[in-house]
């Protein structure tokens, strides 16, 4: 008997292959072809499972600012509770506009000195409102400090902010959507409020004018260099459904100090998407953003800088269209705070040699050039 080749073996596999390939190849095109019931129901079952996934599992897709509703009645912005407040309309916000704001700010483990320095410039200014400071994790001997300094002599306390109630990116305080967490929680319970990091420190007492301003707007800040669209990742704009290119020429404000009431507006307008989007990680902190590596020497400059402000950014993305993409209403127009990093970062450049040759460098440049 003759033994097969290893050819023939071969020739025989290859075939089985192509016969295997062509019935697979021929079911398939029938089952897409006569789909049986059952194959049709697995198909819209999957379909309709797809669309009933929660929010937050759909949220690459959707973009849309929707948080459980539990946080929002934590801080006064539920359903019922915002449509009590639209009911009251003017009259609440002619009550509001009335109160004297309360000063909040916050403190940072890692920023107790600035807390502190922060808390003397109130004293020395302000002694008459009422100070709040949030404790953003502090050991019990800080905590123990902060209460020392703020005593019930000059109208101050102490208040903890409790991360274990809101979604877990809240306690990452780089990002900051602890700050109009924060801000809405005084609104809620005082009405109206001057916001300040601790790193800011008050140069005045005279806020006449800048609450006069806040009264009638409901919001005034202090403005920076930039347009809101340089310090915007362009995630964030679909969350509001927007687009970068209308906030070519929107200057941001600061959020690091404001100066908010809670009128029927601010709490439906502002407040309410806010404090959204700060729950909402992938909102307030969207995949690929980072608050380093900016590139301000780009062209044209209201292009992406590539570094993104996280709370700033979703606020000044929120005022645009309220404000027809003119910042002017609620740009505060007086000088009332001085900031520690800035100063320090003055104290070091002024000793420093190399960057005083660079200012007159500078100023040697710009006049040549004025001369021109």
């Amino acid at each position: 008997m003759k033994k097969s080749t290893l050819a023939d073996r071969m020739k025989t596999k290859n075939f089985y292959i192509v016969l295997g390939f062509i019935i697979i190849s021929s079911g398939s095109i029938w089952l897409l072809s006569y789909p049986s019931p059952t194959f049709q129901n697995i198909v819209t079952k999957t379909h309709k499972g797809i669309k009933n996934l929660p929010n937050n599992m759909q949220i690459q897709a959707s973009r849309e600012l929707t948080v459980d509703p539990i946080y929002l009645s934590r801080l006064g912005l539920d359903k019922q509770q915002l449509t009590s407040s639209q009911g009251e309309g003017e009259d609440e916000g002619a009550k509001v506009v009335q109160l004297q704001p309360v000063i909040a700010s916050s403190v940072d483990p890692q920023k107790m000195e600035d807390a502190i320095a922060f808390m003397h410039s109130v004293e020395k200014h302000l002694p008459d409102y009422r100070l709040v400071m949030f404790d953003l994790g502090l050991s019990e001997v800080s905590h123990v400090l902060l209460k020392k300094y703020c005593n019930s002599t000059w109208k101050c306390e102490v208040l903890t902010l409790d991360f274990q109630k809101f979604p877990s990116h809240v306690a990452d305080l780089s990002i900051k959507s602890y700050r109009p967490i924060c801000i809405q929680e005084m609104l809620k319970l005082h009405g109206a409020v001057i916001w300040a990091d601790s790193a800011e420190y008050f140069q005045s007492g005279n806020l006449t004018r800048t609450l006069e301003q806040a009264k009638s707007v409901g919001l005034v800040a202090w403005t920076i260099e930039d347009p809101t669209s340089a310090i915007t990742h362009p995630k964030m704009f679909d969350f509001f459904k927007t687009k970068q290119d209308l906030y070519y020429f929107h200057r941001a404000i600061e959020t690091s100090h404001m100066v908010v009431y809670n009128t029927p507006r601010v709490k439906t307008q502002i407040m309410l998407p806010w404090v959204k989007c700060a729950l909402l990680e992938e909102c307030i902190n969207p995949t690929g953003a980072q608050n380093v590596g900016c590139n301000f020497i780009r062209k044209p400059l209201f292009l992406y800088s590539g570094c993104h402000y996280y709370d700033m950014s979703a606020l000044n993305t929120i005022l645009g269209p309220l404000f027809d993409y003119d910042e002017r209403p609620y740009t505060a127009k007086d000088v009332i705070f001085g900031n520690l990093v800035d100063d320090r970062l003055a104290a070091k450049n002024a000793s420093d040699p190399l960057h005083r040759s660079r200012l007159k460098l500078r100023e040697y440049l710009n006049g040549k050039v004025n001369q021109v």
